[in-house]
């Protein structure tokens, strides 16, 4: 093998490697959905947004709200394809229950939703246990 060759596999390897624990570091940053800590809030939508997200693996939905206490947080619900599937319409103004953990995820408080009320409306996206339903 030539001289650049060589240096060529070198580089290659070594961006490999980098990218292999980038993702292997990205991986372990996901809270984990603590059934014990789970709580009920009452929330305003303030905005509904599509956008990637590592929890749901992709296209993740989310809504933007306005806690009873006057805080903002971010509501993570399901990949979008598990959204649009079930044709789940959310809409600013509209108030909600939501049922979920809140944490500490990409240095952001957030809440990972198990369950949304919508007045009489039920939509789940997470089993009892916290597991996805996606």
């Amino acid at each position: 093998m030539g001289r650049w060759q060589n240096i060529l596999l070198i580089i290659t390897g070594t961006l490999l490697a980098v990218g292999s624990l980038s993702a292997q570091g990205a991986g372990t940053a996901i809270p984990k959905y603590d059934k014990a800590a789970e709580a009920l809030y009452k929330a305003t939508i303030i905005e509904v947004r599509d956008r990637q997200c590592p929890m749901s693996g992709g296209m993740g939905s989310h809504l933007v709200v306005k806690l009873s206490d006057g805080n903002r947080i971010e509501v993570h619900l399901s990949t979008t394809k598990f959204v649009k599937q079930y044709e789940l319409i959310f809409k600013p103004g509209e108030s909600l229950e939501i049922t979920g953990v809140r944490v500490k995820f990409e240095d952001v408080d957030t809440i990972f939703a198990r369950k949304i009320k919508r007045g009489t409306d039920e939509f789940l996206f997470r089993d009892n246990d916290g597991k996805p339903l996606w």
